[in-house]
């Protein structure tokens, strides 16, 4: 007699805790105690790495998403805000960080819970992390500090990068004291990848402003003055310069070149001057050879070209490339 209702509490134990279990999952999206969620490594080529959080939520009532919120310690339970705020231990665990794995604390079938991400809104979150921002003080991205309205980012080859807010609702971004200005929004990845978007497409932007500024001169055979570069929504630099020449072979005066740089392959099109140009003959200089990287000890060409933020010597193009 004792065993058979023994058995009988630990059948409806058991009963219990199951459907405990089921209504915590609901559809699949909340979690609650150590109920686990499937999310995403914030890398967008890593979308298909799982990974799993811990946190708490506790189904308070709500009508909208603003009726819950995060409390706790850790910022780990979600809550309603008609609740009495959360209290739990302080002792931190790394799957109790719901920015990290993706989930957010929102109203679901008039309840608070956590719930997962799908994999395109975790791409909005990235790019919006990954986002450049000016007069951000809460937040900064991965190997950047932010001062004021100024941003400085660490790049490969030990170059640093300087974003700031120009006078026109721009942005100008300096490397290496060459400035180039745009109105595009760039993004920056962990790895140090400077990007725009383009639709639903990411375009790096490779060519950086000192490698415009020194692929053009040594294309062209001559230093410029006034230089002014404009990155456009196409990934593509509007280049402005002036040289030196001498109209008639007499008079000293300054022509306008214009041209157009890919930021992905630094390639340079649409070179552009005045009508009149023929008239005027180019100052003579001695041969640049500069971003080639050309002239260095046999064997040194690719260190060469990576000291300058590119990647390999390309000996048929005679210049520093990137790698595909």
């Amino acid at each position: 007699m004792k065993k058979g209702v023994m058995g009988i509490i630990l059948f409806l134990l058991v009963t219990g805790i199951i459907s405990a279990q089921g209504e915590n999952l609901g559809k699949g999206s909340a979690v609650m105690n150590q109920n686990q969620i499937n999310s995403n490594n914030a890398n967008e080529e890593s979308l298909n790495q799982k990974m799993f959080f811990c946190g708490t939520s506790t189904f308070g009532s709500c009508e909208l998403d603003e009726d819950c919120l995060v409390g706790g310690c850790s910022n780990a339970v979600c809550q309603s805000k008609n609740e009495e705020p959360a209290i739990t231990t302080c002792i931190y665990s790394e799957c109790q960080n719901a920015e990290k794995y993706h989930a957010k604390c929102l109203c679901i079938d008039k309840k608070c819970k956590w719930n997962r991400l799908n994999d395109g809104e975790i791409k909005n979150l990235i790019r919006e992390r990954n986002k450049l921002k000016i007069e951000n003080k809460t937040e900064c991205l991965f190997n950047c500090t932010c001062d004021g309205n100024t941003v400085k980012c660490g790049l490969k080859a030990n170059r640093e990068m300087t974003v700031y807010a120009g006078n026109s609702g721009n942005i100008i971004v300096q490397i290496k004291g060459e400035n180039m200005s745009t109105n595009v929004t760039l993004y920056k990845s962990d790895d140090g990848k400077i990007y725009i978007l383009k639709g639903n497409e990411t375009r790096e932007i490779k060519m950086l402003p000192d490698q415009v500024r020194e692929r053009i001169k040594e294309r062209l055979q001559t230093y410029f003055q006034n230089e002014n570069m404009t990155l456009n929504e196409n990934g593509t630099y509007n280049y402005i310069g002036s040289k030196e020449a001498k109209l008639f072979s007499l008079f000293p005066i300054k022509v306008r070149v214009m041209a157009n740089i890919d930021s992905e392959t630094g390639n340079i099109s649409n070179i552009r001057t005045p009508w009149w140009a023929f008239l005027a003959k180019d100052k003579e200089q001695e041969q640049l050879v500069g971003s080639s990287c050309g002239t260095v000890t046999p064997g040194y060409n690719d260190e060469c070209c990576q000291t300058k933020g590119y990647d390999v010597w390309n000996s048929e193009a005679g210049e520093c490339k990137f790698s595909d």
